[in-house]
């Protein structure tokens, strides 16, 4: 049994559906509490975007050269980390069983916005620190991010008869063995950010960081169905969501194509998934609104 007093200073009794109810609908008061149900949610979407990050890291050491460094394998790995976070989110709330809760929510008048928030920012969680750990781990590979034409010098021969790539960390020997190649810190740095536009680290770590929570709010406010949507509607609603998950990841592309290019600045690959976070957080508000109107 939860307590909840007004600003005339009567004291109302509700039920909560689980531990204390989560929403108030009196006066447009709300609880300013995060319900073990949010955590629930949180958690899911948390650990089914670190299993799809997962399966990225083993297809990719699967099918790559073999022998590459750990940053060289994370560096073809971590740009997928958005799309793993939008996977995480669609996940832990794409369930019927979930749907069903969230227009009990909803009932309550809980917006279905605020319901996926908890859902998203854990399925969001995983490409944040991403994003962090590209920015401050320098030994991690952007060079994913900039695709460009292989050089003719990536393995350079040694007298030994043996072939080094300090780009790719591997050393192949005469006999064909293949073997880590051992670099210290800064001329990995410099061997890997060679070549790449100037800010190409930070805004690879800020577009990671704003794409995995933008797709993360677009993929959560999809996967909810709302009692107010018809089957048309709700089909839109997921249509238009694709269409803005697929432009945000094209114009993504083409910035970091024209930037590894040295065409336009590295930043320029920052603005597609801002501008998508925003327009998501510009929702989130809105439906918010909208419900408590």
């Amino acid at each position: 049994m939860a307590r909840c007093r007004t600003e005339r200073g009567d004291t109302i009794e509700r039920i909560g559906l689980i531990g204390f109810s989560p929403w108030y609908p009196i006066d447009r008061h709300e609880a300013k509490f995060v319900t073990p149900w949010d955590i629930r949610a949180m958690l899911r979407a948390l650990g089914a975007a670190t299993l799809g990050l997962v399966v990225v890291w083993l297809v990719t050491a699967a099918s790559d050269e073999g022998q590459l460094t750990v940053g060289a394998r994370a560096g073809r790995t971590l740009p997928l980390a958005p799309l793993c976070s939008a996977v995480g989110a669609a996940l832990a709330l794409g369930t019927a069983r979930v749907r069903l809760e969230s227009r009990a929510f909803e009932a309550l008048g809980r917006s279905p916005a605020e319901t996926g928030r908890a859902a998203a920012l854990g399925a969001a969680l995983p490409s944040v620190v991403i994003a962090l750990s590209i920015l401050a781990i320098p030994s991690v590979d952007v060079g994913a991010f900039y695709p460009r034409a292989a050089h003719g010098d990536v393995f350079v021969a040694k007298n030994d008869g043996a072939f080094e790539s300090p780009t790719l960390g591997v050393r192949i020997e005469a006999d064909g063995e293949t073997s880590a190649l051992d670099l210290d810190g800064a001329a990995a740095l410099h061997s890997r950010d060679d070549g790449l536009p100037s800010g190409a680290r930070l805004a690879a770590a800020a577009a990671t960081g704003f794409a995995g929570l933008g797709l993360a709010l677009l993929a959560a406010r999809a996967s909810l169905r709302r009692s107010l949507l018809d089957q048309g509607a709700r089909r839109r609603l997921r249509v238009l969501a694709f269409g803005e998950a697929l432009g945000c990841a094209v114009l993504t592309l083409v910035a970091f194509q024209a930037a590894a290019a040295h065409v336009v600045p590295a930043a320029l690959a920052v603005i597609p998934p801002l501008a998508l976070l925003a327009v998501a957080l510009a929702r989130l508000r809105w439906d918010r609104g909208r419900a408590h109107a």
